[in-house]
């Protein structure tokens, strides 16, 4: 049985000359013979000397000629397209992960993308699903390969609910904190890799930062030299003298921090503005 049809586009496989299939012969003792037109007149040619002439790179021609290559390769074209062609508006991971698909869901994660200084504010009911709609973020952020160090603060009542969270539905693996002393070391390797759970008492800064009428200069210098020399106790004296970065900084609960002369506020504002991005989440915005 032939296997060009009049019409088919041939390459000769000894001279690489490309021409078209004009005429099917009858087959002649079991061999295949064709009348090609070559760019300087036809001849007739033996079906072992022809090779479809196609574009590989297309893959409409290669479907068209029912040339199919292997599923890896295909994952590996497919990926490279969506990392070279992303965007504020292409969600590369959009079934990453195993959570239902609720489309409003995914409009903070677009409303991220196109934040000019990736700081986003979700004020969703209660019920709405926003440790999800924060899963997506950090979810596309590692697609991207742009989530390194990260850190959650939220009360000590949801920090299992959110490693539970992230781990099951996103494979986002985090660890709980519960004193500075054990997340500092980890930051201070500079790995990138830190994904930390805390509370708001962790960021809080010390009471005796705090000026007060009573203080005159020299308590105030020796209240500094003091913290130079062993920051490792508070996370924010850490901060404040080591620095560092963060990936991505999600406040829980938010509305906690809402006045401003606190300790955890003040505290907040550090971490902030070592943050590269940051989500805060919260169900009452009015009281922001």
């Amino acid at each position: 049985m032939a296997q060009y049809n009049i019409g088919s586009k041939v390459v000769h496989i000894s001279n690489g000359k490309r021409g078209t299939i004009i005429e099917v012969y009858p087959p002649r003792r079991g061999r295949q013979v064709y009348k090609v037109g070559w760019l300087n007149g036809n001849n007739d040619e033996l079906e072992t000397d022809l090779a479809l002439d196609y574009d590989i790179s297309d893959p409409f021609e290669r479907c068209a000629n029912g040339i199919f290559a292997s599923y890896s390769e295909y994952a590996k074209k497919n990926t490279t397209f969506k990392i070279k062609n992303s965007n504020n508006s292409t969600i590369s991971s959009l079934k990453a992960s195993k959570t239902l698909f609720r489309a409003y869901q995914f409009k903070p994660l677009l409303k991220f993308l196109n934040s000019p200084n990736r700081r986003l504010l979700v004020a969703d009911e209660v019920g709405l699903g926003k440790t999800i709609e924060a899963g997506h973020v950090m979810l596309e952020l590692k697609t991207r390969r742009e989530l390194r160090n990260v850190l959650i603060v939220c009360p000590k009542s949801l920090q299992e609910k959110w490693r539970t969270e992230l781990i099951e539905k996103f494979g986002l693996s985090f660890k709980i904190y519960e004193r500075a002393k054990d997340l500092i070391p980890d930051l201070e390797e500079h790995r990138g890799d830190v994904r930390a759970i805390v509370n708001y008492e962790m960021i809080r800064m010390k009471g005796d930062d705090e000026k007060n009428d009573n203080d005159d200069e020299n308590n105030n210098k020796e209240k500094k030299k003091k913290r130079e020399k062993d920051p490792k106790k508070n996370l924010i004296d850490f901060l404040l003298l080591k620095g560092g970065r963060f990936s991505l900084v999600l406040c829980d609960e938010a509305h906690k921090m809402r006045n401003s002369s606190t300790q955890t506020y003040k505290g907040a504002e550090i971490v902030m503005s070592l943050a590269d991005a940051s989500i805060f989440l919260t169900a009452t915005p009015i009281m922001i």
